[in-house]
């Protein structure tokens, strides 16, 4: 698969040394860092989507300090 991106000039920067520094084209860094940024940042947005869709309410900084046993 072959993607187009634009990027703000100082990312583009820094992804090109970091290419460079390990004697590897941009577009072969780019897709690694993709491939092993990507499980992270999907396995993040399917737990933010579990909490989201949780209808149980959060606690506030009080009932959490209290379970932690901040409060005296």
């Amino acid at each position: 698969m072959s993607v187009t991106l634009e990027m703000p000039k100082e990312i583009e920067a820094q992804f090109t040394a970091a290419a460079q520094a390990r004697g590897i084209p941009l577009s072969d860094y780019v897709r690694d860092f993709v491939v092993e940024h990507y499980p992270e940042d999907v396995d993040d947005l399917r737990i933010a989507q579990e909490r989201l869709a949780d209808p149980r309410p959060g606690l506030t900084s009080s009932q959490l300090r209290k379970n932690l046993g901040l409060d005296g």
